[in-house]
């Protein structure tokens, strides 16, 4: 991991993604050889920008701060990193923010090029692309792609490199914590009342989704990534179904709030919104009548690099 003490200094062959999610800045610094991209460093902060909207949707000057004090950490990295190999995105919360032009300002001028804020239909082409460029059998099948992400998510189906159908929703793992498990307990009733909400957004494009179709359902975000590990502790295949997902949900409840979650295979990062995003996986499992779920390797920051790139025919990420 990068740290503040030391920072290396790169090349023409390095590359950098920076993404300002809603519950986490991610920057991703990799270097292009062969063909393939080779992670150099990686940096990921829990700035937990969506909960720092207040009922009216301003960022608090907190949440503002927290954002500004890892940007000046990660425009150090930046610096000796060609302008042309950097890409900066930001993606849900600075939608919603009513002034997230205050936040993009003063971000731009610690970055070393401008923030772009892609719109929900942006953000969610290039989480498909992401999945495309890091398939093996570049999705010969129609694949229906899931992102929960802090503020929204994403739903695509696509074939081959083409999004077919795509949407964003105003749903997230994060904004979910906050209205739904604000006392941080884990009851059925907080898990029913999210769920439901989720299901009412879901419902407004459920039906295109389902007459489009698909053969294969795939995700990447943290929800599905904490499932995945929990499967990969107790050595079974890494297949999201329904009767997990309830499972787990009764795990939780046992556990009665999210500050006492301790359940072998989980890691500890991700608890603080697995409630919110395991109850927001439901219900896209019920609604768009999903019978199993994979993991993808590639989503948005993937997508991104490829965009960098556009003349690979593929994004391979090897650790160094």
């Amino acid at each position: 991991m990068l740290t503040e003490k030391k920072i290396p200094q790169y090349s023409q062959q390095h590359y950098a993604i920076v993404d300002l999610g809603s519950n986490s800045f991610h920057l991703l610094i990799t270097r292009l050889q062969d063909n393939k991209f080779y992670i150099v460093d990686k940096v990921k902060q829990k700035v937990r920008l969506a909960a720092g909207l207040d009922d009216n949707n301003y960022l608090t000057a907190d949440a503002i701060t927290r954002g500004l004090d890892c940007l000046s950490l990660f425009a150090q990295h930046l610096a000796s990193i060609p302008k042309s190999n950097i890409k900066i995105v930001a993606t849900a919360t600075l939608r919603i923010a009513q002034n997230s032009q205050d936040f993009i300002q003063a971000a731009n001028n610690i970055l070393p090029l401008p923030i772009n804020l892609l719109s929900g239909e942006q953000e969610a082409s290039t989480i498909y692309t992401g999945v495309a460029c890091t398939s093996d059998n570049a999705l010969a099948q129609a694949r229906l792609i899931l992102d929960i992400g802090g503020a929204s998510t994403e739903i695509i189906v696509g074939q081959g490199s083409q999004a077919k159908h795509l949407v964003s929703l105003n749903i997230g793992c994060v904004s979910y914590r906050e209205k739904y498990f604000a006392d941080g307990l884990l009851t059925s009733t907080n898990f029913e009342q999210a769920k439901n909400a989720a299901k009412n957004e879901i419902a407004k494009v459920a039906d295109d989704f389902i007459a489009i179709g698909w053969q294969k359902a795939l995700g990447s975000s943290g929800t599905m990534q904490a499932l995945a590990e929990l499967l990969a502790h107790r050595n079974q295949a890494i297949i999201i179904t329904l009767d997990l997902l309830a499972e787990v949900q009764q795990l939780l409840i046992q556990c009665t709030s999210i500050e006492q979650i301790k359940i072998d295979g989980l890691r500890e990062d991700r608890l603080p919104v697995l409630a919110s995003g395991l109850a927001i996986l439901t219900a896209l499992f019920e609604s768009l009548n999903i019978n199993e779920l994979s993991l993808s390797t590639g989503a948005l920051r993937e997508g991104l690099l490829f965009s960098l790139v556009p003349d690979l025919q593929s994004v391979m990420l090897v650790k160094e």
